[in-house]
């Protein structure tokens, strides 16, 4: 499959002025750096003026990774996925010299390129020690783990028949992937769990920059960081072929 930058860079712009005229989108993405920055002084309170240690402000920081990482990286692109369907827009772009690949890279583009600055937004706001962390790898990480939330996104998308379906079946996978990591330093069977899921690796990612670890992942976590990313990948290929619309 050829793909076309030109048409790309067409439907890519058409796609960022699409994301931001959905009023969902704006309130969501601006949702997270804002409670990121709330959980903060929330806690702050809560310690009356005394120092956050580095495991609260750890905590502060993952749950707005994790809101991000599903409220925008992976259901944006869902719901945009599943009203191309809904309006018909993506069987007429099949028809017209637009092939799924362009589509795809088009529509991942903004929700991915939205979701990487907020991963770097809230960094800052969530008033972690910067010399704590291994900055480059954690924006690699964060990257690779809102591409596969965005793939997955359009995976959903691509069963959901409407946009209300989108959202419940989104619903589902936010329980898993956000509730999770956040439950996984409370019991050992959802550590367990957490170890296997993208948004955990992130999770235990950041609580050993807390711990004052900034070395690398283990090797088991960059497998699952890739392996995960290239399985939804293929799942969607092959949905998407199968759905038909690439041969009409």
């Amino acid at each position: 499959m050829s793909l076309s930058i030109s048409k790309i860079v067409v439907l890519t712009r058409f796609k960022f002025k699409e994301l931001f005229r959905n009023k969902t989108f704006l309130i969501t993405a601006s949702m997270v750096p804002l409670l990121t920055l709330l959980m903060r002084f929330l806690y702050q309170n809560i310690l009356d003026g005394e120092a956050m240690p580095p495991m609260m402000l750890a905590l502060v920081l993952n749950l707005g990774l994790l809101m991000n990482l599903t409220s925008v990286s992976m259901m944006m692109p869902a719901t945009m996925l599943a009203k191309d369907k809904e309006k018909s827009t993506l069987r007429t772009l099949m028809t017209s010299s637009v092939n799924g690949g362009e589509y795809f890279v088009s529509s991942v583009i903004p929700s991915f390129a939205v979701s990487v600055v907020i991963n770097l937004l809230i960094l800052f706001l969530c008033g972690i020690d910067m010399s704590q962390l291994n900055l480059g790898l954690y924006l690699f990480v964060t990257s690779l783990a809102s591409l596969t939330s965005c793939v997955l996104g359009m995976l959903i998308g691509l069963f959901a028949k409407n946009q209300m379906a989108s959202s419940n079946l989104c619903a589902v996978f936010i329980l898993v992937l956000m509730l999770v990591p956040m439950f996984g330093n409370l019991a050992d069977s959802f550590q367990n769990i957490s170890g296997f899921l993208y948004t955990g690796i992130v999770g235990n990612m950041v609580s050993a920059f807390a711990e004052g670890s900034n070395q690398g992942l283990s090797i088991q976590s960059w497998l699952v960081l890739i392996v995960e990313l290239l399985v939804i990948s293929c799942l969607f290929v092959v949905n998407y072929r199968k759905s038909g619309f690439e041969r009409e």
